[in-house]
């Protein structure tokens, strides 16, 4: 059967504009119900198209929203001739709420670094890897990234086997996030086919009707409309006591009390930030690793010796991949300044970041702005002899050993 003939099949079928007898109630019945089909199936693939194309942010908006922002903001500074190095964070939701770029005292000149947080909540070492890709894939080529790694979960296999959730993730995305899902390429086509139930939160949220449906009280568009302009999402409590740190830093002991329980760095995690340092190194982009703060309490979580070895693991890959650490995870906090105990509150997030900016950042974002090779020309980094370093730091001094 042709398509055509398939069509006046179902036209037919329905009672669409066709002549002959009258319809009767099961007529009208049928041709009510496929209307219906038709007009749900040509709802989803039009969102489908939509979402994969002009509005990304409905898929996965607390990333898309940043992004945009960046762009605005890149494009802002070339259209008044600022020539500004780039310096970008990849994370999750501890630099996102811990890390400001406005207080890491780096100057807002001209030719001062531009610093964004292209942060999100929930970001395991694939989740960086994917946003590094994405990021370079929209054509903004920052001069140096800082990636976050978040100890506790690098043991977690189940993390390493969902590190994104599925309908998050956009045809373009799928080279880059499948090696490390295990989900296949038809469970993206199943939540791609139906947007309108896979994406039913973040769509209810940019109708600006989160108020009167589900998920109510549940609702997670905060994450983006909540954001500085610098992708910074703080938390100012109008008043922080006991009663509201204690019930939650024992939620997140608990959580992570049982991610903790297994030993053993999944190599999943391992091979993701790999490949994003990787990613990076073969675009002449300039990047770190560093850890946030956690307060004595979180802490505990710990197996006896096992965040030693967690830290230990990091400081390694730095070495391996010719990078440096930024360890700043016992940087001592009082439990107060924490909301859960591994989350800064906005006025510990600006004495965090301000002595972050002074201690481990300062001096390498500072040479950005001195004509740096990669920054002068806009393009390829150092490649060889005095211009290649290798570093390894933990934020006490910036050692360079010069490859040979």
């Amino acid at each position: 059967m042709t398509p055509a003939a398939a069509v006046r099949s179902l036209v037919r079928t329905a009672g669409w504009g066709g002549r002959g007898r009258r319809a009767g109630p099961r007529d009208r019945a049928r041709s009510a119900v496929l209307t219906g089909f038709a007009l749900a199936a040509a709802a989803n693939l039009g969102l489908a198209a939509v979402v994969e194309t002009r509005r990304p942010e409905w898929r996965d908006p607390e990333y898309f929203h940043r992004q945009k922002q960046l762009t605005r903001l890149v494009r802002g500074d070339r259209g008044q001739g600022h020539a500004r190095p780039l310096v970008v964070v990849l994370g999750g939701s501890r630099p996102q709420m811990g890390l400001s770029p406005d207080h890491l005292g780096l100057g807002g000149g001209p030719t001062d670094p531009r610093v964004f947080s292209l942060t999100q909540s929930g970001t395991v070492p694939a989740g960086a890897r994917l946003n590094a890709a994405r990021l370079f894939a929209s054509g903004i080529s920052p001069d140096f990234v800082l990636v976050e790694v978040l100890p506790p979960v690098l043991t977690d296999p189940d993390l390493a086997r969902h590190p994104v959730p599925t309908g998050r993730l956009g045809c373009a995305d799928l080279a880059a996030a499948l090696p490390y899902h295990s989900h296949s390429v038809g469970s993206w086509v199943v939540a791609r086919a139906a947007p309108l139930s896979s994406l039913r939160v973040p769509l209810v949220a940019h109708a600006r009707l989160a108020d009167v449906l589900p998920p109510g009280p549940a609702r997670s568009d905060f994450l983006w409309t909540d954001m500085r302009p610098t992708g910074w999402s703080p938390f100012y409590p109008a008043a922080w006591t006991a009663a509201d740190w204690v019930p939650r830093l024992a939620v997140a002991r608990e959580a992570y009390t049982r991610r903790l329980a297994r030993e053993g760095v999944r190599p999943e995690h391992d091979r993701a930030v790999r490949d994003t340092l990787a990613d990076c190194r073969a675009r002449g982009i300039r990047a770190a690793l560093f850890t946030m703060p956690e307060s004595a309490g979180f802490r505990t979580a710990y197996p006896p010796g096992r965040r030693e070895l967690l830290l230990a693991h990091v400081a390694a890959l730095g070495r391996e991949c010719g990078v440096p650490v930024f360890d700043t995870s016992a940087w001592v906090f009082r439990e107060i300044e924490f909301m859960d105990g591994h989350h800064l509150l906005g006025p510990a997030a600006e004495r965090f970041s301000a002595r972050f900016g002074r201690e481990c950042v300062g001096p390498p974002f500072a040479a950005l702005g001195r004509g740096s090779p990669r920054h002068a020309g806009r393009g390829r980094g150092p490649r060889s002899g005095a211009g290649r370093r290798r570093c390894s730091r933990r934020c006490s001094g910036w050692r360079r050993r010069s490859r040979r």
